[in-house]
């Protein structure tokens, strides 16, 4: 067995533009103590706190350098993560040092360190054990940097065995910092390391428990608003950080709480009070406890601590039901304005999507809630009607077009076949803006395209795919996630309920779902062109996705 060997940093100062973030010193403190601990880490531990760009490329460069095949190397780094100035389509991430700053808003990348730099660090040594820890803003953008970063960086090299990086946030998600000045994926990590995340068995806590654990407590605590990333295969998942905890009674009885909880959670949901009310449960932990040895006010401590979170919960869980009740108290689903106002409500309570959705369907069920009827006519209205402004296609029902420019369209998608289909969707649509084929979208050509022609596309897709695809349908799903103005603005739960990205991760054309059944709502069209050989929609929303979006409100509004 080789050397343990870490190096922890934590900036918790820096240059114009940035935020103070006093918890990284106490970050690193923390992690410095349970690491070296020869009874828990065993590492031989160097931290480094408020360093230049310089310093941390040479602490780093010499971290990883005149190491032996067989030892064991752990990164640490809590502080401000930034993503460049590159733009949307040239994001990358950067780690930034005391003498960081911004100007007009945008990194100064020549004074943070380029993931880049960490990542070719980790490739020139000869250690085949590699632990990464990012506890900073974006720290999951990194999985981006492997498949477009700097030259030909490539995710696989990244997941050789032996590897593993742990990241507190994911691509487009802050990282937190509040409670008793930790992090709270530092807090997480070090409950684990303690003993929290140990399995039961084995000599070792190895990553994969300690990311399990850490991404558990996140989803007690804020129910899936931020999750931690684990980017690794084969061994890296399994590489030892901490010596399993000696037995102790108040840690196994935390973990039968902890348990008993989970299940509770899980089981009741919406009715769980956060309690342990039934007598078999209370039956369990007491006999647990007369067995362990401990004393009930011991035993008490434990649970008013691991019950904490569930009682936040609850309390989450139960308000947004109030809301979402009197949404639909007049027997239908909400309509699209009250959808809006539902998804900032559960923003605001710090519930997850997932969490609400299982709500909002207990309720409809129990409810048996029927679709909102349509508004009823006044005089307003009738006069609008009047006007030959064009209406938002998805009031219309789909019918076939006898332009005979779009009959190999509608053949394909007759047959069924969409990813052909799709690709001739982008043909038409780049035809009619006057450009070749493998051109890309401009923002005016978006915010002019004839909406007939709009309309005449979107009417085929929902009507071959049974109203599943379609313009309209992403329109419906992009007004459902807040009709977001830009990247950081809800574009990417757009692309994760469309199914462009899957598990935190942008999917390569060739990884879409072709198949009606198995693809989600909105999901197609989606091929417009292609840039350097990414797909125009990754541009972000300075391409397609907003402007078409908007191009349909404004004809549904009667705009031009």
């Amino acid at each position: 067995m080789g050397k343990r060997t870490a190096l922890l940093v934590g900036i918790s100062e820096y240059g114009e533009g940035f935020e103070p973030l006093p918890g990284s010193f106490k970050d690193v403190q923390a992690m410095v103590g349970i690491l070296r601990d020869p009874e828990c880490g065993a590492f031989e531990v160097e931290d480094l706190n408020n360093c230049s760009r310089i310093s941390l490329e040479t602490a780093i460069e010499s971290f990883f350098s005149g190491k032996d095949a067989e030892d064991l190397l752990l990164f640490y780094f809590s502080g401000h993560g930034d993503l460049g100035s590159g733009g949307l389509a040239n994001q990358q991430l950067h780690l930034c040092g005391q003498n960081s700053r911004k100007e007009n808003g945008r990194l100064i990348e020549s004074s943070a360190l380029s993931a880049g730099f960490l990542k070719r660090q980790m490739d020139l040594s000869c250690a085949k054990q590699i632990v990464v820890i990012l506890d900073c803003c974006y720290g999951g953008k990194i999985a981006d940097l492997l498949t477009k970063g700097e030259g030909d960086i490539d995710f696989d090299e990244l997941k050789a065995s032996g590897r593993v990086i742990l990241a507190s946030s994911s691509a487009a998600k802050v990282a937190l910092q509040e409670r008793d000045g930790l992090s709270l994926y530092t807090r997480f990590l070090i409950e684990g390391m303690e003993g929290a995340a140990y399995p039961g068995q084995g000599d070792w806590i190895v990553a994969r428990n300690l990311h399990e654990y850490a991404d558990r407590r996140f989803e007690i605590e804020r129910k899936g608003s931020y999750r931690p990333k684990i980017i690794a295969i084969d061994t890296g998942f399994d590489l030892p950080i901490v010596r399993a905890p000696k037995p102790d009674p108040k840690l196994e009885y935390r973990q039968e709480v902890d348990r008993i909880f989970q299940e509770l959670d899980e089981e009741l949901h919406l009715v769980f009070s956060g309690c342990i009310e039934d007598e078999l449960d209370r039956g369990s932990l007491e006999t647990c406890r007369a067995r362990l040895g401990l004393s009930p006010e011991e035993a008490l401590a434990i649970e008013e601590k691991i019950q904490s979170p569930y009682l936040v919960r609850a309390t989450q869980r139960q308000n947004y039901a109030k809301y979402f009740r009197t949404a639909v108290e007049d027997g239908t689903l909400p309509t699209s304005r009250q959808r809006r106002r539902l998804t900032e409500i559960c923003q605001n309570l710090l519930l997850g999507e997932e969490d609400a959705q299982r709500i909002e369907k207990a309720i409809a069920q129990e409810l048996d809630l029927a679709s909102p009827p349509k508004q009823p006519e006044t005089v307003s209205s009738k006069m609008e009607q009047r006007k030959p402004a064009p209406t938002d296609i998805s009031d219309h029902p789909p019918k076939i077009t006898a332009d005979p420019k779009y009959q190999k369209l509608e053949d394909l998608l007759k047959k069924q076949h969409w990813k052909e289909a799709d690709q001739e969707t982008y043909r038409l649509m780049i035809t009619t803006c006057r450009k070749k084929d493998g051109d890309w979208f401009s923002e005016n050509d978006l915010k002019t395209f004839p909406y007939e022609d709009l309309q005449t596309l979107d009417r085929l897709w929902a009507k071959y795919s049974e109203g599943k695809w379609g313009f309209s349908v992403q329109k419906q799903i992009w007004e459902e996630c807040g009709s977001p103005t830009d990247y950081n603005d809800g574009w990417e739960k757009f692309c994760d309920r469309v199914g462009w990205k899957k598990n935190g991760k942008w999917l390569e054309y060739e990884q879409l779902t072709f198949d009606l059944k198995k693809a989600l709502p909105g999901e197609f069209p989606f091929g417009f062109g292609r840039v350097g050989g990414l797909w125009v929609w990754r541009l972000g929303f300075d391409g397609v996705g907003f402007f078409l979006a908007q191009r349909l409100i404004d004809c549904s509004t009667g705009q031009s």
